[in-house]
C-alpha cells in the first residue's frame, strides 16, 4: 500500500510491535479531507439539524473515507 509505513511502537519490556503510519503526503491529504468535511459542518444549516440529510456532507465524508483508503 503507497503512502504507509511501518514503525516500531516500543510497549515498554519486550520487543516492540510495528504499527503502520501513514506517510506526510497521506497524512497531510487525509486531514485536508478532514478539515473540509468538518468546516462544512460547521457552516451548514442542514448539518446542523441532520448531516445525514447534506448531499455535500456525505459527498465530503465519501472523499475522506477514499483518502484513508488510500
Amino acid at each position: 500500500m503507497s503512502g504507509v509505513q511501518w514503525q516500531p511502537r516500543d510497549e515498554g519490556s519486550g520487543p516492540a510491535r510495528f504499527q503502520r503510519i501513514a506517510s506526510n503526503s497521506q497524512f497531510t491529504k487525509t486531514q485536508r479531507a478532514y478539515r473540509a468535511y468538518i468546516d462544512h459542518g460547521h457552516g451548514c444549516a442542514t448539518c446542523a439539524v441532520d448531516s445525514t440529510q447534506c448531499t455535500t456532507a456525505e459527498e465530503l465524508w465519501c472523499a475522506y473515507q477514499a483518502a484513508t483508503s488510500s
